[in-house]
């Protein structure tokens, strides 16, 4: 009796793994046909690119070419008249100074003389420089801002562009560090290698309010002390957030050069098929958290697409794992995975064709439990706490990767 159940157990697991042949090899087919008809849209994308660029350049040089007013025109020739006058009284400096019998400080050199009086056109001067350099500033951020609000909602082409421009106030950034393609009858390949880069605005910020009058000056000695602690405690997280970024950036290198080499490997033997597409995506920047997205697909006579996420806390520096986030023995785990279940169950009850490894009887060590501690997870814009699966990991190759959005009220009262 015992034997025919494992009989029939183990016909029963040679059909499942027949379908999911059969299912793996019509998803290389349609994914072939896909990729073709994506090569035509990457084409007229290219070419809405290459025209917003043209409209960009054309934008910054109309720019560049906005008249002075008059006004400004004639402070900024004040301005350089002054600093010719100042340049002159500096190299007389190198000449000899005494003192005449009035108390007054003589400079001589070459037969000139100048007194006091130019010392304080000096200062008149400096004040007016500091003045100019706060308006260009400010006229230049508040340009860059206009251009950064109007351009990205003119397309996608223009929003790509724009990412060789400054960004104002932008802490985090995720650029494309190398691009790898390759493309024959039998493999292609589409590979972006993200790194990421830490831009601290702080220290520029710092700068310009150095430049306000001499009562902002006198206010900043008076908070040096109160402010000592929290510098030593900023510079601490600063030094672990880059040694984080710079950790980050070596993983992702090391994983996307390994798949790179694999798949180079594969083609220059030129059997079989093969493709690989390595993208990425910022699904999470507020004010406590930066989550870069690693998107992974290999295809190789079947597909597997699996994802890689980077979590970093801004406050402390570090990079956080799903654990990181909730107050020990608060049994995180048991509420987020007993909420996945839920909603597996849900959408199998739903639609008959979704299929989930939970309540699988048939083969019960195939069946999601709990959380990995390295679990994949970002934040959504509204605070909801998203985890993600690989293909293959909680169902069928044919669902693909998953998503379960766990609701901000459920795990909150847990966290830290």
């Amino acid at each position: 009796m015992e034997r025919g159940i494992r009989e029939e157990q183990k016909s029963v697991r040679e059909i499942l793994f027949d379908a999911e042949k059969k299912r793996k090899r019509f998803t290389v087919i349609c994914r072939k046909a896909a990729e073709r008809q994506v090569m035509g849209m990457k084409e007229q994308e290219n070419r809405d690119y290459r025209d917003m660029e043209e409209r960009l350049s054309a934008a910054r040089e109309d720019y560049q070419k906005i008249p002075v007013p008059e006004e400004m025109l004639s402070r900024l020739e004040d301005g350089i008249a002054r600093a010719e006058k100042e340049k002159e009284l500096e190299r007389t400096e190198e000449g000899q100074r005494t003192r005449d019998g009035s108390g007054e400080w003589k400079l001589e050199r070459g037969g000139m003389e100048m007194k006091n009086r130019s010392w304080e056109d000096k200062r008149e001067l400096r004040h007016h420089k500091r003045k100019m350099i706060g308006f260009r500033i400010t006229a230049a951020v508040a340009a860059a801002a206009a251009v950064l609000v109007i351009l990205p909602n003119t397309g996608a082409g223009a929003a790509h562009a724009m990412g060789a421009l400054p960004v104002v106030g932008k802490l985090f950034q995720a650029v494309t560090f190398r691009d790898y393609q390759y493309e024959s009858d039998r493999f292609d390949a589409d590979v972006e290698v993200p790194q990421i880069r830490v831009d601290d605005m702080a220290n520029e910020a710092a700068d310009t309010d150095g430049m306000g009058s001499g009562s902002n000056a006198a206010r900043g000695d008076a908070e040096t002390t109160d402010s000592a602690s929290d510098g030593q405690s900023g510079e601490k997280s600063s030094d672990q957030m880059q040694g984080t970024v710079e950790q980050i950036n070596f993983d992702i290198e090391k994983v996307t050069n390994q798949l790179i080499e694999e798949f180079q490997e594969s083609a220059d033997l030129g059997e079989s098929y093969g493709s690989l597409d390595i993208h990425h995506e910022t699904v999470t920047d507020n004010d406590k958290y930066f989550t870069l997205k690693l998107s992974l697909y290999r295809g190789a006579g079947s597909g597997f697409q699996s994802y890689k996420f980077y979590t970093i806390d801004k406050k402390t520096g570090k990079q956080l794992q799903i654990g990181d986030l909730f107050r020990e023995g608060s049994n995180y785990n048991e509420t987020l995975s007993e909420n996945i279940k839920e909603q597996m169950r849900a959408r199998m009850a739903e639609d008959e064709m979704n299929m989930y490894w939970v309540d699988y009887d048939e083969v019960a060590e195939w069946n999601f439990e709990r959380l990995k501690a390295d679990q994949n997870f970002y934040f959504d814009g509204t605070g909801n706490l998203v985890i993600v699966f690989d293909e293959y990991e909680v169902a069928p190759g044919y669902m693909g990767a998953q998503e379960f959005t766990v609701e901000r009220e459920v795990f909150e009262g847990l966290l830290k």
